[in-house]
């Protein structure tokens, strides 16, 4: 499969901080990637070495399989979306989107055809006179990508784009985004601290810690099967079993994680748990336990849960398979 982002070896240091430290990572050519990790993780800083808005302290970066040490980033065949937008105030939508297309001196014909075609692929068809602050979030962020998009980009990268929105636009953003890059066909690069974001959109996805990439895979194989215990407790919410508590339910193993959901509370058989605290939410009921002075966190439906108390003793089972064996951080 052809590359479109490739790292060999990439570190970049700001004085004595790794912030990216001996990368190696392949994206492939047309999909939605994903680079999740908390702040300061690293993953901001890959995004802007592939830009051209940094450069490397050593190792190579290649993008379409041509290495870019010394390409400036107006010469790379990517473009950046930022999460603030960027949009000029004193522009028009139209003039905003078509602005890169002015700067290369195309025929203004084109420039209209080619910002309202985008502008109809964004689904902002009629705003092309109105300026960004007539716009609601989500809109602006529809024009920042079709000013990214008109220069048809090989890669285009996201810098968070959807921080600032609220969580019902941001859900609805998250499926115009996916829709869209199926469309164009071409790479995404999406940089984002939220799980949910990346595991809704990307094809595979890399987990960044303290400047490396703990683990490497689609959102299935990251999500069921972390490889340590930072990507299992970074990824959504698991369990994270110690080795003391493994040995004391005669499980050999350094580390296993253990999905709240799939734990069952059984009336008769299982390991005996008590219960410290429960939450309503909704259809399910979360439920905080303690066992042998470790606590795990239980995800069961309603009925289940509904007629627990506080430091009521329960007992927990799962199946053999959902539990995950881990290996310690590197």
């Amino acid at each position: 499969m052809t590359s479109a982002v490739q790292f060999e070896k990439v570190s970049k240091h700001f004085n004595n901080v790794r912030a990216v430290d001996d990368v190696d990572l392949t994206i492939n050519d047309g999909e939605f990637f994903a680079m999740l990790g908390p702040s300061g993780s690293g993953k901001t800083t890959c995004l802007r070495l592939i830009a051209g808005f940094e450069r490397p302290t050593s190792g190579e970066i290649s993008v379409l399989g041509e290495p870019v040490k010394n390409v400036p980033p107006y010469r790379r065949n990517v473009n950046t979306v930022f999460q603030d937008y960027a949009l000029f105030p004193h522009l028009s939508v139209a003039e905003n989107v078509s602005y890169a297309l002015k700067i290369k001196k195309i025929d203004k014909t084109i420039r209209r055809t080619e910002t309202e075609n985008l502008l109809d692929m964004v689904r902002l068809q009629g705003y092309g006179d109105r300026k960004p602050s007539e716009l609601s979030g989500g809109q602006r962020q529809r024009v920042a990508l079709a000013r990214a998009l008109i220069s048809k980009p090989k890669v285009l990268l996201l810098d968070e784009p959807l921080g600032a929105l609220d969580l019902k636009l941001r859900e609805e953003m998250q499926e115009e985004l996916k829709s869209l890059q199926r469309t164009l066909g071409i790479t995404f690069v999406f940089v984002t601290h939220d799980q949910g974001e990346a595991f809704s959109m990307a094809d595979r996805l890399a987990v960044f810690n303290e400047g490396r990439v703990a683990q490497l895979g689609t959102p299935e194989d990251i999500y069921y099967r972390p490889k340590n215990a930072f990507v299992a407790s970074f990824v959504g919410t698991s369990n994270v079993l110690s080795k003391n508590l493994l040995n004391s339910l005669g499980i050999e193993g350094f580390a296993a994680s253990l999905r709240p959901e799939d734990i069952n509370i059984d009336s008769e058989n299982g390991i005996a748990a008590r219960l410290i605290s429960k939450s309503f939410l909704g259809s399910a009921t979360r439920l905080s336990l303690e066992i042998n002075k470790e606590r795990l966190t239980a995800l069961v439906d309603y009925a289940q849960g509904q007629h627990l108390k506080e430091n009521d003793e329960v007992r927990v089972s799962w199946k053999s398979s959902a539990l995950h064996m881990m290996q310690p951080a590197p």
